[in-house]
């Protein structure tokens, strides 16, 4: 069959449109150092790039979540350690105040300090986080604690936890809730402890060594259950960390444009451009002196 000279003009019009093509895509990969950056491109290739990313996105949002509740749960460990640290001056005075040679003037002194530790763990209680009470579970507009009529410190908060999710499949706890025992029995103590001096109750007094190392060892464990909480978070973020880091190497690797290969196919299609270009002004020369003859 006979090719007429519009057909290899046709043909090597398609061949230069397909190399322009490669060098265009070439320089678009090189460019932005990705294989592809449309799904026409490479339609399974940009499938999976966008599940990667979209686990990459949920990976995202775990990490955010657990460190909100890192960061609430280190807020209330804090406060509980404040706590803490009263009620062991508080014992040292019962020590002291227990003691049959001390006066009626050191017990009431010794009661206006204890006084001042009672309103250091109310300060302590009702701390916030970020505009919201620590301790009031899900009622984070609430004060947690207030006082009632006879100077009692009531809990005011809800009986609710507050969580946040961490997947689809779990969520977990992120406060600690004001009516666990340790608040009230260092409430108690404490209170119990001002009345014992304020009257030269010496047996409350004595008494009053034994409420207060209860709630503090009370509060002691309830800020070891939030650190095995703290721990447990953070190894989630590290292990979250450990994913996100593994899907950015797959990203890295399944979408970027291998530079050396890409140079080479834009020298071999300027190499097969160049032919074209001469068979074509080959073709024209012909049918200039065939139009001549």
């Amino acid at each position: 069959m006979r090719v007429t000279q519009n057909q290899m003009y046709d043909s090597l019009t398609v061949g230069i449109n397909k190399q322009l093509k490669i060098k265009n895509d070439a320089n678009a990969a090189i460019s932005s150092g990705t294989r592809f950056q449309r799904p026409a491109q490479a339609g399974l290739d940009y499938k999976i790039s966008l599940d990667l990313r979209h686990t990459q996105s949920q990976i995202k949002g775990s990490v955010e979540a657990l460190s909100i509740a890192d960061s609430r749960l280190s807020s209330s460990q804090t406060m509980l350690n404040d706590i803490s640290n009263v009620l062991t001056r508080a014992q040292t005075l019962a020590v002291q105040q227990s003691s049959a040679q001390t006066s009626a003037g050191e017990q009431l002194t010794a009661a206006v300090e204890v006084r001042h530790l009672l309103d250091q763990v109310a300060n302590s209680a009702n701390q916030t986080w970020m505009g919201e009470a620590l301790f009031a579970g899900t009622d984070t507009g609430a004060t947690a604690f207030v006082q009632d009529a006879t100077g009692a410190y009531q809990y005011q908060g809800s009986n609710q936890d507050r969580t946040v999710a961490v997947n689809t499949n779990q969520s977990i706890t992120t406060n600690v809730r004001g009516d666990e025992p340790a608040f009230t029995n260092t409430f108690t103590a404490l209170q119990s402890f001002i009345t014992a001096l304020e009257t030269g109750d010496r047996q409350g007094i004595s008494n009053a060594i034994g409420n207060l190392t209860s709630a503090t060892n009370e509060v002691i464990d309830l800020t070891s259950r939030v650190g095995g909480q703290i721990s447990a978070i953070q190894s989630y973020k590290a292990s979250y960390s450990d994913m996100s880091f593994a899907i950015d190497k797959r990203l890295s690797e399944h979408e970027s444009a291998d530079v050396a290969k890409l140079v080479v196919d834009m020298q071999t299609a300027d190499t097969a451009l160049k032919a074209a270009y001469t068979q074509i002004a080959n073709l024209k020369s012909m049918s200039l002196v065939n139009y001549l003859r």
